[in-house]
């Protein structure tokens, strides 16, 4: 109902302003491509920038904001703990262990592996999610829970920058209804889309024709 809507949104945001820009979608429904699915699609069009769209959510119910993700290992074992939980979901997927060759989401090896096939990338991921998260607390005044790295496999098996975005969290009540209301959703829609004009900007003298947003 958030994710999907905001990630529809954004695309269409997109291809209205910036027609020479192509958005490929993992989805456009309310399917669960698998984690191997997603990666695959943005590799196989050659995306420039890959975006995973998501909400987060926690026991306490008064945490809120909203957080950008790359990928790396981090000594935060809160952050350690949300990719565990979220690499997870590969073991509801059929042929887990041929799909995902021996990866195992609560091994320090198999975390060590997926950092070093995105380090790369790293400089532009980290600027594309300071811009978005810049656009999170200037244009639409969400609290700011900055830009982490974790063990995330989604993000960590595409050859381009990515960056998972946690738009906020649906377990806080005051969150959940900005982000189910059509408003919020044009508001964080709208963000991430000025974020990504304004990193297609900076890096105009490269080629940037192709989006991928998941």
């Amino acid at each position: 109902d958030v994710a999907l809507s905001i990630s529809l949104e954004l695309g269409r945001i997109i291809k209205e302003n910036l027609p020479g820009i192509k958005v490929i979608y993992t989805r456009k429904d309310d399917s669960f491509p698998s984690l191997y699915k997603r990666a695959e699609i943005a590799n196989k069009n050659n995306a420039d920038l890959f975006l995973s769209i998501h909400c987060d959510s926690f026991s306490n119910k008064s945490v809120y904001g909203s957080t950008s993700y790359l990928m790396g290992l981090s000594k935060n074992s809160a952050n350690m703990n949300v990719a565990k939980r979220e690499n997870a979901v590969i073991f509801l997927e059929e042929n887990y262990e041929e799909k995902y060759d021996g990866f195992d989401p609560s091994s320090p090896e198999s975390m060590i592996a997926l950092s070093m096939m995105q380090s790369q990338y790293l400089e532009q991921s980290i600027y594309f999610a300071d811009l978005v998260q810049n656009q999170f607390r200037e244009r639409v005044h969400r609290r700011d829970r900055g830009v982490k790295q974790a063990g995330y496999w989604v993000i960590s098996q595409t050859i381009m920058p990515s960056v998972l975005i946690e738009l906020g969290f649906i377990s806080n009540h005051t969150e959940e209804d900005f982000l189910n209301s059509e408003q919020g959703q044009v508001y964080m829609a709208s963000a991430i889309y000025r974020a990504f004009k304004d990193y297609k900007t900076a890096l105009e003298g490269e080629d940037t024709s192709i989006s991928a947003v998941d």
